[in-house]
């Protein structure tokens, strides 16, 4: 049922995309758009729906756009910015098979929907990533008493997997204080737990 959602979302932007892209280039083939003009339409499309595609695709697996961690949001930029790279040869094409030179709009639009295909790519990119690097809860035992103070200030804190690795914080890491010296307290019998629960505010504390 999930990635039937996923899927429906996807579509939506898809088909919002295709429209937007669509009018910036029948505005310029029309001559209804300057070409300048046209540019900035595909412009503010692309950045406004890439972001757009990436997030739902995160959220998809319960990542929401304030989790993305720098190298998720780098790759949304590249991928911004290559993509801009490429409008004006389209704009160019529409300027030249202009409706004031009897070109048509058919072939135009066919060009579109190689555009249209790099939305749902952008959703597949957001959601693989985030699911390759989920939000994890560390939750300790219940059964033990005595908590040392590290696994006390970490318990419930979620943070991305990359986010705890590079903390170097995890369950029965010899950083934590319980690990260090089993006594007054039990060994750490913490655990890690995936979930879509909104991430802990703050840095995590240092190993």
């Amino acid at each position: 049922m999930t990635d039937q959602l996923a899927e429906q979302g996807a579509d939506a932007g898809v088909k919002q995309y295709r429209r937007e892209i669509r009018s910036a280039v029948r505005g310029v083939w029309s001559a209804a758009l300057s070409w300048e003009d046209g540019w900035e339409s595909m412009d503010i499309t692309i950045r406004r729906m890439f972001n757009k595609a990436f997030q739902d695709g995160a959220k998809s697996v319960g990542v929401l756009p304030a989790e993305l961690t720098p190298e998720e949001k780098l790759k949304l930029r590249q991928t911004i910015q290559q993509e801009t790279s490429y409008i004006s040869g389209l704009l160019d094409a529409a300027d030249a098979q202009s409706k004031a030179n009897k070109g048509k709009l058919t072939p135009l639009y066919k060009r579109v929907e190689l555009w249209v295909q790099r939305y749902q790519q952008i959703y597949t990119d957001g959601m693989m990533m985030a699911r390759g690097d989920p939000k994890l809860k560390w939750v300790y035992s219940h059964t033990v008493r005595n908590h040392c103070s590290s696994c006390q200030t970490l318990n419930d804190k979620i943070k991305r997997k990359s986010q705890w690795d590079k903390s170097g914080l995890r369950p029965q890491s010899p950083n934590l204080e319980c690990m260090r010296s089993a006594a007054p307290v039990t060994v750490c019998q913490c655990h890690f737990e995936p979930t879509t629960e909104p991430a802990s505010r703050g840095p995590l504390p240092r190993a």
